[in-house]
């Protein structure tokens, strides 16, 4: 029985299995090792904010490229050029990088929010952005269109 021709099916049969369980754990090793290295240059190295959020961005840039580029998107990542890739990374990760710390000093500043605590705040909202930013435009995969970037 067919409900209606655009009818594919619920929406979680037509989810990639292997995202739907690779994203969330690749997610959970670069937020480990992102808060690991915060907490090392913020607290044991007392570099201030702004130097414990780009070095902590800087470790978590290596672990998530790696896991995204060669497990999570690999399929669409395939599709396209390691030159591609490597930039629109660094085109995302600096546009994270400015709202990561945004974040952690309107939290700081204006709600007397522990940097610790914004930490766990923003990366909760930065896994759905970065899962969207990652999909949709660093690890795309090749697209058909008059505009190709």
């Amino acid at each position: 029985m067919n409900l209606h021709t655009y009818y594919q099916g619920p929406f979680l049969s037509r989810v990639d299995k292997s995202k739907a369980v690779a994203y969330p754990l690749s997610g959970a090793l670069v937020s480990l090792s992102d808060y690991a290295s915060f907490g090392l240059f913020f607290t044991l190295l007392s570099s201030g904010l702004l130097w414990a959020t780009v070095g902590a961005y800087i470790v978590g840039l290596v672990v998530s490229y790696g896991l995204n580029r060669f497990w999570v998107f690999r399929n669409q990542a395939s599709q396209q050029g390691e030159a591609t890739n490597m930039w629109r990374y660094l085109v995302f990760l600096g546009v994270n990088l400015l709202i990561t710390y945004a974040m952690l000093w309107a939290f700081e500043t204006w709600f007397g929010i522990s940097p610790y605590i914004g930490k766990v705040l923003v990366g909760f909202f930065m896994f759905f952005w970065i899962y969207i930013g990652d999909n949709y435009f660093v690890f795309r995969g090749t697209r058909t269109g008059p505009i190709q970037i």
